[in-house]
């Protein structure tokens, strides 16, 4: 049998609750932080005391204690050096695109973004998936975690903070101090200090710490792991709301970079280094393996720091940081199942992708169901690019409900779940190659061509799949098991969706190639009518200024792009490209993964870690989407949301009175204000502001009032500033933004009744 040629080894499986159980522990607090954050439980200056616990005392302690009582005679040093040169390759390829592309040059920038790419979160995240993966089979694993952060710290990040020191003081003479500014950061860094004093504690104690010593520094490392996840979770407040515009489009290469590049330089390079030092192979491979799962931990919160200390990117490096961290997960969680099951027979590995395939669909749909929900409500459902969304996320849902159909038994369920499996996948891969052509012609402002091609589209999507699942069953295709996945497709299906991936790969390309085209075409027209309007004279007009012949008049590129067949614009452009790139990575390694089917069947690590993206990336395309318009969701509960929250609010209730008991003390007061003061009262305190989970656009604290009486002397003290601000509130000038509270010299939020 084929499966006796692979022999299963104890404890290595790891199971897949343990895998999501971690993934759980780990995000689940990070969660926790954010919220805590977000609603204000956790004010700025506690969340300072809190990193400087982590970082001052409960890390360093953690890496000592790990350091000293490590048997360094076992490590694998040519594996630390093929991940240095992992690192090294990764990071010189983004310092070197990042200064070619960004124009003017900023090597400030560039040094940034390679330590984005290269610098990962190892003990936060990376130490519970090492532990959950590792734990019981190389325990040694865990313990090279401290030995590779160093790595970033001491060899590559140096390179990084001197680009970073001469962007700072490229209009200083002097630069003399640059050397030591660099090499006393590094010195001082706690990550590095404690690395060089745990090594040297490891030859002065062998590896054995005393007793009373490693208790005390053990109780500090104990309360690491859930106090840098709730920090980071902190930190992620505010970081959320600039997911949004071109700013959108550098934190997906990025992390395109450091989520897949990474791993598989990692891994190559580890295989040849360790190959070349003739390690045995099995242990070469385990440790290649656990380097591309080292590749997937996401960036650290390091980097943030950097970017805040620098004054470089901040809010780009926020965005990037938080998506990174989530992306990371299914990542992480793929590699980890990969690792578990690389041992394991053909049979047992078609089961565990199957039951991967269908947990990924019972989340899928909810998040189809989401979508449409969502897009269904949003005047921007009818512009075309959202239309085309809407099908592509009614494709996914048919093929998630297909993967449930074919696990349930009753009469016809497999036929149903063939169908429906079928009819999802093609027509989602045909669906992004006319996203892509749909964005191609708005961005060039053919709009009529879009709406004469919006029903074709339809029908092709909804057909063609019909057509090739008729032709497949006429070429004698036969209706698949319940655990038939990507690994066991039969050779006609495989042939079908080797065509239909390349095709839609190559159109989608094309296109999205052409709309970056029209995107640079209209900005050159955009120079081309400034410079026009700035030799007309007083005399002419800007209409005297003429238009080349067959050509549309300019837009700024990157502005919505108005649909006048729908009457709305797509409010959503960087987003819909967003999406387009990550649909046409899924195309590549979809066809990557049929091709290898076809060609050879064999089932490496690689061949693993492809089959698992492909089942990711076909049946969690739906999350991806929910990802990119997750801020949609947002904006359209939160409304109901508060209006819930004022309905069952428990807050102070107010008793005004009427309008016609009002003292004459309070309404003259309140007209004097309303005639002399209101105005630039309003230009100077109100703005949009945030209380907890709700967004107020036009509102104003109690204490910023009282503080404006003052300013202007109509108030002696904060005390009469209360006093003012009730008569305001009865004179129904202002009012609380729930109508539950009276006027108070706080945080409270409150409202002019004019706005």
């Amino acid at each position: 049998m084929e499966d006796d040629q692979y022999q299963e080894e104890d404890g290595v499986e790891v199971p897949l609750e343990k895998l999501y159980s971690a993934l759980i522990e780990c995000f689940g607090v990070i969660i926790c932080g954010y919220i805590a954050g977000r609603v204000g439980l956790i004010k700025e200056q506690q969340t300072q005391g809190l990193a400087t616990f982590v970082g001052t005392f409960s890390l360093p302690c953690l890496i000592f204690i790990s350091l000293a009582t490590l048997d360094l005679s076992s490590v694998n040093w040519y594996f630390l050096l093929s991940v240095f040169i992992s690192k090294a390759i990764v990071f010189a390829f983004v310092l070197l695109i990042t200064l070619l592309v960004t124009r003017p040059v900023d090597p400030g920038k560039s040094g940034l973004y390679a330590i984005f790419c290269t610098q990962s979160n190892d003990f936060a995240i990376g130490f519970p998936i090492i532990s959950t993966v590792y734990g019981n089979s190389h325990q040694d694993f865990v313990s090279y975690l401290y030995l590779l952060a160093p790595v970033n710290l001491v060899m590559l990040n140096p390179i990084g903070f001197t680009l970073m020191e001469i962007s700072k003081n490229k209009n200083s003479t002097s630069r003399t101090h640059l050397p030591l500014r660099v090499i006393t950061s590094i010195a001082t860094n706690p990550i590095v200090f404690m690395t060089a004093l745990g090594i040297a504690g490891n030859f002065i104690f062998a590896h054995e710490v005393p007793d009373a010593l490693e208790a005390l520094l053990k109780v500090f490392g104990s309360a690491f792991t859930a106090s840098a996840l709730f920090l980071l979770g902190l930190r992620m407040v505010g970081s959320v709301r600039n997911f949004k515009g071109e700013a959108l489009m550098v934190p997906i290469c990025l992390i395109a970079v450091k989520e897949l590049v990474l791993p598989l330089v990692t891994r190559e390079v580890s295989s040849l280094v360790l190959t070349w030092a003739q390690v045995p192979a099995n242990e070469s491979i385990a440790f290649s393996t656990y380097g591309f799962l080292y590749g997937t931990i996401p960036s650290a919160p390091g980097v943030f720091v950097y970017a805040t200390n620098y004054g470089l990117e901040v809010k780009l490096i926020a965005t990037a940081m938080v998506a990174c961290t989530f992306v990371s997960a299914p990542l992480m969680f793929i590699s980890a199942k990969m690792v578990s099951i690389s041992h394991l027979s053909p049979s047992k590995t078609l089961s565990s992708l199957a039951a991967f395939e269908l947990d990924l669909s019972i989340v899928g749909i909810f998040a189809c169901v989401i979508l449409l929900s969502v897009f269904t409500f949003k005047r921007s459902a009818w512009s075309a690019p959202q239309k085309l969304t809407m099908c592509f996320v009614l494709s996914q849902l048919f093929g998630c409900i297909g993967t449930i159909t074919g696990h349930l038994y009753w009469p016809y369920s497999q036929y149903t779940a063939y169908f429906l499996m079928n009819l999802g996948d093609f027509s989602a891969r045909i669906l992004t190659a006319c996203l892509a052509i749909c964005l191609a012609f708005m961005e060039s402002r053919n709009y009529a061509t879009v709406n004469h091609f919006l029903p074709i589209f339809y029908g092709i999507a909804a057909g063609i799949p019909v057509m090739l699942i008729v032709i497949a069953n006429l070429l004698g295709d036969s209706i698949p098991s319940p655990e038939r996945t990507t690994l066991a497709s039969s050779t006609i299906v495989e042939t079908i969706d080797i065509f239909v991936l390349l095709v839609s790969l190559i159109v989608s390309v094309v296109y999205m190639v052409l709309q970056q085209r029209y995107k640079r075409r209209y900005a050159r027209y955009l120079v081309y009518s400034r410079e026009a309007s700035a030799t007309c004279d007083s005399t002419h007009t800007c209409e005297d200024v003429p238009t080349p012949q067959g050509e549309e008049q300019p837009v700024l590129p990157g502005t919505p792009l108005l649909d006048p067949c729908s009457g709305n614009e797509d409010s959503h452009p960087v987003h819909h490209m967003a999406l387009v790139f990550f649909l046409v990575c899924a195309l590549f390694i979809s066809l990557a993964l049929h091709i290898w089917n076809v060609v050879d069947d064999k089932m490496t690590g690689v061949y693993l870690e492809l089959a698992f993206l492909d089942v990711f990336f076909t049946r969690g395309q739906s999350l991806i989407v929910l990802f990119i318009f997750g801020l949609d969701i947002i904006s359209l509960m939160q409304p109901f949301c508060r209006r819930v929250m004022e309905t069952f609010s428990h807050g102070e209730t107010i008793t005004l009175p009427n309008v016609e008991e009002i003292p004459s003390e309070t309404q003259h007061l309140c007209d004097q204000f309303n005639t002399y003061h209101i105005q630039p009262c309003q230009t100077q305190i109100v703005r949009r502001r945030r209380m907890k989970l709700w967004d107020f656009v036009a509102c104003f604290t109690g204490e910023d009032l009282v503080s404006w009486l003052l300013s202007q002397g109509l108030i002696k003290d904060r005390e009469e500033g209360v006093v003012y601000g009730s008569h305001l509130l009865t004179g129904r000038v202002l009012r609380h933004v729930n109508n539950a509270q009276y006027f108070t010299d706080d945080m409270a939020l409150f409202v002019f009744n004019n706005n």
